[in-house]
């Protein structure tokens, strides 16, 4: 196994490094990087990458579910903090991306009305 996780080791490198590499082209020469995306063979090469990607997603999330279901491995924690990391990253990425605001609830919006009055209320029998 000392191969594979060596070979994993400098996968996962490399896909680091082309997507620095790309977020730095998008960064700096968007339109030439969108137009040499479109070329025929780099699109044949990108959905290839994207499908070999996919599958071997799926095949390692196959594999760690199988894993976890084991108690004697400290994986399934590692695999909860990587994953909570990511959707509080995520969280926030979405939250800076897009300013949005809650609306409140109908009946919470009548509540706090009612909260209101009681307090003036109170303030105004004093």
């Amino acid at each position: 196994m000392d191969k594979t996780l060596t070979r994993i080791r400098l996968i996962t490198e490399e896909f680091y490094l082309v997507r620095d590499e790309l977020n730095k082209r998008a960064a700096t020469q968007s339109a030439e990087l969108s137009s040499a995306l479109l070329e025929s063979e780099a699109s044949n090469e990108l959905v290839a990458f994207k499908a070999a990607v996919d599958e071997l997603r799926q095949f390692l999330w196959h594999y760690l579910h199988e894993l976890l279901g084991k108690t004697d491995n400290g994986i399934g924690d590692r695999l909860r903090e990587y994953q909570m990391r990511r959707a509080s990253q995520l969280l926030l990425a979405l939250s800076a991306a897009h300013a949005y605001r809650m609306k409140p609830h109908p009946l919470e919006a009548g509540a706090q009305d009612a909260i209101s009055l009681a307090e003036k209320a109170r303030a105004s029998e004093r």
